[in-house]
């Protein structure tokens, strides 16, 4: 059984965030509202897990520290720019333009993330701790996902 580094999983959930990206930038009020409701279902576990996991074990080491407090920072305002979307109605004439910022910020991010972090990362972590990372993430992001639908639920 193929055990996939935390290269390949992460980048497979950038694919699904680019595709949710292009879905939500595309639509129109109740439409373009579900869809940012889960473009912050997968990005905000994503990002959570992210830091919890990868980010955490990278954090130290000196080729790589640089790139994940950026990466950091970045994440702060991907996340805010997403709660002050989650905040407006679809039909604010800002709406748009602030949903294409964010996908624009999501996808610079990840072109960075992708293109600078991974090889550094590779030269850090053995590919048999890259895998155990992976599983980590996987577990870290399914519990942040829980925890948002449950705050979904509560508020619901």
């Amino acid at each position: 059984m193929h055990r996939p580094e935390i290269y390949e999983l992460l980048a497979r959930e950038h694919e699904e965030l680019d595709e949710l990206f292009h879905e939500l930038l595309a639509a129109k009020g109740k439409l373009a509202a579900g869809l940012l409701t889960r473009v912050r279902l997968k990005l905000v576990p994503h990002s959570r897990a992210e830091e919890a996991v990868f980010y955490l074990r990278l954090q130290d080491d000196e080729r790589t520290a640089e790139k994940v407090r950026v990466g950091l920072a970045e994440h702060r305002q991907v996340e805010a720019l997403l709660d002050e979307l989650l905040a407006m109605s679809p039909r604010d004439d800002n709406w748009a333009a602030r949903a294409r910022v964010l996908a624009d910020m999501v996808g610079r991010h990840v072109d960075e993330e992708e293109g600078e972090l991974f090889p550094l990362a590779k030269r850090v972590l053995d590919p048999q701790e890259a895998q155990r990372l992976a599983a980590a993430f996987e577990t870290e992001r399914d519990r942040v996902w829980e925890y948002i639908l449950g705050e979904q639920r509560g508020a619901a």
